[in-house]
């Protein structure tokens, strides 16, 4: 699972002996949006440009078909920041500074990705707990977090969050995804945290 930054320093953290305020605690859903398509970008400003693109400051976005763009990591959770108009901007944690890319952009694709909300029952996040950790590795002493997920929804990502709502997104696992023609639910059977990959 590839680790957001607010995960790795909470990890780093927890290396030196800083007492974690903000652990992984809940796991939950989330389904990709359409992908917005040839978006290109400009190192010097740090701007990444396309007509209509739909995108709000705060959301959550991964990319792929990367070319150009030196220093942005595909399939990696990112925040969108300083929309204007065509462009936007991307930063490593909620609302935080612009992340820096060292060469331009000649085309990536940005997909949003949503939580997964509704439902009867209604979706929510639920706990999950880790095993001690041995040699860089932890497993989830859970096995078997079942969610609740409405109709239509598509599982394409897992989360790891530090609350059951709103809280710190601390990493997340793309997914064989799922799509549910009724109400159905979700099982995660296993989640491992590992520093070795």
């Amino acid at each position: 699972m590839p680790y957001s930054t607010a995960g790795k320093n909470l990890m780093l953290n927890a290396l030196k002996g800083t007492n974690p305020t903000t652990p992984i605690t809940h796991v939950g859903l989330y389904d990709e949006a359409v992908a917005i398509t040839a978006v290109t970008g400009v190192a010097t400003t740090d701007l990444l440009t396309k007509v209509g693109h739909g995108l709000s400051n705060g959301d959550l976005v991964v990319l792929r078909s990367l070319t150009g763009g030196l220093g942005l990591r595909q399939e990696y959770p990112y925040y969108v920041v300083g929309v204007a108009g065509n462009d936007f901007q991307l930063s490593e944690v909620s609302a935080g500074s612009v992340f820096n890319f060292t060469t331009d952009i000649s085309s990536v694709s940005v997909v949003k990705l949503v939580e997964i909300a509704g439902g009867s029952p209604p979706y929510a996040r639920v706990a999950i707990a880790f095993n001690a950790s041995v040699e860089g590795s932890m497993d989830d002493s859970t096995n078997g977090a079942t969610i609740n997920c409405p109709a239509a929804a598509v599982v394409d990502y897992v989360g790891f969050f530090s609350a059951i709502t709103a809280g710190t997104l601390l990493g997340i696992d793309p997914v064989t995804p799922e799509t549910f023609g009724g109400q159905g639910t979700y099982t995660v059977t296993d989640a491992d945290l590992d520093l070795n990959a």
